[in-house]
């Protein structure tokens, strides 16, 4: 972009219209920070009703009972990424993470717990920093967002409790299937044969079972 050709961007009309926090988190997503590349602004509203969907949920947050163990899952995930990702200047995915997060959170537009809510105000703070303090104080943080700790996650809880298993009948690869990342290799011979796509190559018996604890099966028929 330069003045003197005439096609440089005024942010002014896109903060009227979408909010300063809107436009400054698109930037961050619009791809790799040190890569820069070309100015478009379809999707400028996917920012926009991230933020509100986040500012929705402030307001309609529980405090009663307890939160919910998958959602507290993704959540640990997705502060463990945030985290590595802004080490790295890596803002996009960042952003893409946290409005990943949001999906589950919202899922069925059910009642958010205040503990699946609240640690989002602090990670999305470095991209939309205005709504993050008027979040912050309505949740009853005191002085600045900015001065408040950087959430912290539980490495056993963020860890994955699936995997993707790659099913291979007689070295070809035949499908891969969702399973329990400690599985063991009689489940998973198990699981790999109700898989229809699978149980057509393999007729009888498997004369051999090649197991690679979390990564692959490999049945010879």
């Amino acid at each position: 972009m330069s003045k003197t050709q005439g096609n440089i961007v005024n942010p002014d009309e896109y903060i009227e219209t979408w909010g300063a926090d809107a436009f400054r988190t698109y930037l961050m997503f619009l791809g790799p920070y040190e890569q820069g590349g070309d100015f478009r602004d379809q999707s400028i509203s996917g920012t926009r009703r991230f933020l509100d969907r986040l500012f929705a949920s402030v307001q309609s947050m529980s405090a009663e009972g307890g939160p919910d163990h998958s959602v507290m899952r993704k959540l640990h995930q997705t502060i463990r990424k945030v985290g590595e990702d802004v080490s790295r200047l890596s803002y996009n995915t960042a952003v893409a993470a946290m409005m990943e997060y949001m999906n589950v959170l919202r899922k069925g537009e059910r009642t958010p717990h205040r503990d699946e809510v609240v640690p989002l105000i602090t990670l999305v703070s470095p991209f939309a920093p205005h709504i993050a303090e008027e979040l912050w104080e309505q949740t009853g943080g005191t002085g600045s967002v900015f001065d408040s700790a950087w959430p912290s996650f539980d490495p056993a809880l963020a860890a994955e409790n699936t995997i993707e298993l790659v099913v291979q009948v007689n070295g070809k690869v035949r499908s891969k299937i969702t399973v329990p990342h400690d599985i063991a290799e009689e489940a998973a011979v198990v699981a790999a044969l109700a898989d229809p796509t699978v149980a057509k190559f393999v007729t009888g018996a498997p004369k051999k079972i090649i197991f690679v604890r979390g990564r692959l099966l490999n049945i010879v028929a």
